[in-house]
């Protein structure tokens, strides 16, 4: 569960499977602060607004936040917008960078991650950033750390699509590692022939704040990098492979559902580099479990939390002790050997997420799944104009998928296939719905679920029957989007709307 926030995270995923494989990481100096305005307070910024349910409407503030990862000017740039599509609220930035997301804090400030230095993200697969930041509520950093001054393992890595504020007031974000082919290779990893190849990781990170947790308001009024990191989880521990009989995780990838398969699949030219593209992350405090969402497998999988950094790279001991290989995974049985594409259900899915306690479905988790099939990925390209011309050309349907997976005595239950298991609990698509990448479903207090389409810069209401209830026409693409009662923002809002 995510009770640190206001309502379920935003969440950035991936717009492109295009890679600039180049080079390495390397520290530049500081650049001089900009701090960039798109809208005022009043301005109209959607296009439309179509509510076709007023009765079922969810009554509250629409969070904006702009990520377009196949441009690269993107403004790291963040809003809250009224019932007709006026920006109430914003916050200002000095990072650029997209295909990612921030959230709302119950301070009125922002997590975020973004660019700071473009020359240090130069040659990173897609939707790299290289500054985390904890904001005011103007905008402005109180907390920011760069990339560069996290020494892990001896490795460079970058910030990449996906972070997360948890209830003790730490940071989990994902990350992209630098290993060399030599490290690769030494663990059973064939990942292709560059100079350099990126394992997928989470960071849990502590800022060194004066408040105790993001449900409190920010006392400390100068930008800190002070920070610990306190768990770590890494792609490269937790492999099978079949081909490499030297390495110590030679095996049977069906014998091995818990770990995964660094050659699925044989083939995803251009990204042998990066053969997991984790695009979401989230957070059952309950559970004490993180959930991510791999692009490149159609999966998703949970992970131990209740782990030290030493139990997370070894095993789980068959669910029966702490590790961080899988406890679950689901959407894509073939990329473990226990089925068909036949059997796949989802297809480069994006914000998977636990629905958070108190609302309905609680426990539950919903997948984004734009199911947009390979070749329209690969007619899409490098990015840039013609990249983004190419994804609103796209055709397809989109959907959403609300799952329970089969617990049975405290473990993820496995049927007589050997797959994992899971029941359908609600299901929604849309003739008219296609978002071909990024975006995400958010489950809402009233039973409504609030779609994003990024690529369409749009965002849809549905009501638990199916009906849409209001479609949002906005000015910007944004990852995901999130509803917020007045009362929730009523700090941020009272009395600008009126000015």
């Amino acid at each position: 569960m995510t009770s640190n926030r206001y309502q379920p995270k935003l969440i950035c995923s991936l717009a492109v499977v295009s890679l600039l494989l180049g080079s390495n990481l390397r520290a530049q100096p500081p650049q001089p602060e900009r701090i960039t305005t798109i809208a005022s307070v009043g301005d109209v910024v959607t296009t439309k607004v179509d509510l076709a349910l007023p009765d079922e409407l969810y009554q509250g503030y629409l969070f904006w936040h702009q990520a377009d990862e196949l441009a690269t000017d993107v403004v790291n740039y963040a809003m809250l917008l009224d019932a007709e599509g006026s920006v109430a609220h914003r916050w200002d930035t000095d990072l650029n960078g997209g295909g990612h997301t921030s959230y709302l804090l119950k301070s009125g400030g922002l997590l975020r991650t973004g660019i700071r230095d473009r020359s240090f993200t130069s040659g990173q697969p897609v939707a790299a950033t290289d500054t985390l930041q904890i904001t005011d509520t103007t905008g402005k950093a109180i907390w920011e750390l760069s990339a560069s001054d996290i020494d892990f393992n001896g490795n460079n890595i970058t910030f990449h699509h996906d972070m997360l504020p948890m209830p003790n007031g730490n940071i989990l974000v994902l990350i992209y590692e630098e290993i060399s082919p030599k490290d690769a290779a030494a663990a059973g990893w064939s990942a292709g022939r560059g100079k350099t190849v990126w394992s997928d990781g989470v960071l849990e990170i502590k800022p060194n704040l004066e408040q105790k947790s993001f449900n409190d308001k920010p006392e400390d009024d100068g930008a800190s990098n002070s920070h610990e990191v306190v768990w770590y989880w890494r792609f490269i521990d937790h492999m099978i492979q079949d081909q490499n009989t030297k390495a110590a995780n030679y095996g049977v990838i069906a014998d091995h559902p818990e770990k995964i398969d660094g050659h699925f699949p044989k083939r995803y030219a251009p990204m042998n580099a990066v053969r997991q593209h984790l695009n979401a992350i989230d957070y059952h405090a309950g559970k004490d479990q993180v959930l991510v969402s791999s692009f490149i497998y159609n999966e998703i999988w949970v992970i131990d939390h209740s782990t030290t950094i030493e139990q997370a790279a070894g095993s789980t001991g068959g669910q029966s002790g702490k590790g961080g290989d899988l406890l679950f995974r689901y959407g894509n049985p073939a990329a473990y050997a226990r089925g068909t594409e036949n059997d796949r259900l989802f297809q480069n899915q994006h914000d998977a997420n636990w629905v958070d306690e108190g609302l309905p479905g609680a426990g539950n988790i919903l997948v984004f799944n734009n199911n947009t099939d390979t070749s329209s990925i690969a007619r899409v390209g490098a990015g840039g104009a013609s990249a983004a011309a190419a994804q609103e050309a796209l055709k397809g349907t989109s959907n959403v998928h609300e799952i329970g997976p089969t617990v049975d005595n405290g473990r993820y239950a496995t049927g007589k296939a050997g797959t994992f298991e899971a029941k359908q609990i609600w299901f929604w698509e849309h003739a008219d719905f296609f978002a071909p990448f990024q975006g995400g479903a958010r489950r809402l207090p009233n039973g409504n679920t609030l779609l994003t389409d990024t690529v369409g810069k749009r965002v849809w209401e549905v009501a638990s029957d199916g009906d849409v209830v209001v479609r949002y026409n906005g000015s910007a693409p944004a990852f995901k989007t999130f509803k917020y009662s007045a009362e929730q923002v009523s700090d941020l809002v009272s009395g600008e709307l009126k000015e």
